[in-house]
C-alpha cells in the first residue's frame, strides 16, 4: 500500500479522506463567487435609478417584471441570488465595475436603499461612519453634541470620534456654538463627512 492509498479511520469508523474530501467541495461550494454576468443573467438593471428587474421568474417571491429584492430593518435592499443574499448597493457596484468591492460602500446621501452608482462610494469602516446621521438616542439634533444641564454658564458640549478616540471639543454656552466647533472639527479629521 501507498502512501496516498493510506486511509485514516476516524473514531466511529468513517473514512477521513473521504470526509476530507466531501468537506472540500463544499466549500469550493460555498466559495462560489457571483459574477457580472450571472448577475446580468438574472437581473436587468436600472442605474438611473438603482433598481433590479427579474428577468425570469425564479420561484418564491421572484417574478419575471418584478423588482427584485425587500428592504430590510436596517434600510438596506437586500437580493437573494443562488441561495445567497446580497446587500443591494453591492450587486450595483458589481454591474458598474464589474467586481465585489474589497472595502464597504457609502451611500452619499445616507438613504440606505438608494443604489444609484452615484450615491455610491468605496470607504473604509471609518469613512463610513463618518457620514452617519446621528444617534436615534440624541436628544440635542446635532452628531457630536449634547446637553449637560448640571453646568450652567456653558451647558452644551461637543465631541468626534477619530481613529476610535473620542476627543472633546469643549462646553459652549449654545448649541449653535457646539454645532460650530463639531463641523469645524469635522472638516479637520473627516473624509467623507457631508
Amino acid at each position: 500500500m501507498s502512501a496516498f492509498e493510506l486511509k485514516f479511520e476516524t473514531p466511529n469508523g468513517c473514512n477521513r479522506l473521504a470526509s476530507l474530501t466531501n468537506m472540500m467541495k463544499g466549500h469550493q461550494m460555498a466559495e462560489k463567487i457571483l459574477t457580472r454576468d450571472r448577475l446580468c443573467e438574472l437581473l436587468d438593471i436600472d442605474t438611473e435609478k438603482g433598481i433590479f428587474i427579474w428577468k425570469h421568474t425564479m420561484g418564491g417571491k421572484a417574478k419575471k417584471g418584478q423588482q427584485a429584492g425587500n428592504i430590510n430593518l436596517q434600510g438596506y435592499l437586500i437580493t437573494g441570488i443562488d441561495q445567497k443574499d446580497y446587500l443591494g448597493h453591492r450587486l450595483m457596484w458589481l454591474y458598474v465595475y464589474g467586481a465585489l468591492p474589497l472595502l464597504q460602500i457609502d451611500h452619499i446621501n445616507r438613504i440606505r436603499h438608494d443604489n444609484r452608482p452615484v450615491n455610491l462610494r468605496l470607504a473604509t469602516q471609518k469613512q463610513n461612519s463618518e457620514n452617519m446621521y446621528r444617534l436615534k438616542n440624541n436628544t440635542s439634533g446635532y452628531r457630536g453634541v449634547r446637553c449637560e444641564n448640571r453646568l450652567k454658564e456653558k451647558p452644551w458640549s461637543a465631541t468626534i470620534t477619530h481613529n476610535y478616540q473620542t476627543k472633546h471639543l469643549g462646553y459652549y454656552s449654545t448649541a449653535e456654538e457646539a454645532v460650530e466647533a463639531r463641523k469645524k472639527a469635522e472638516d479637520l479629521y473627516f473624509t467623507h463627512h457631508v
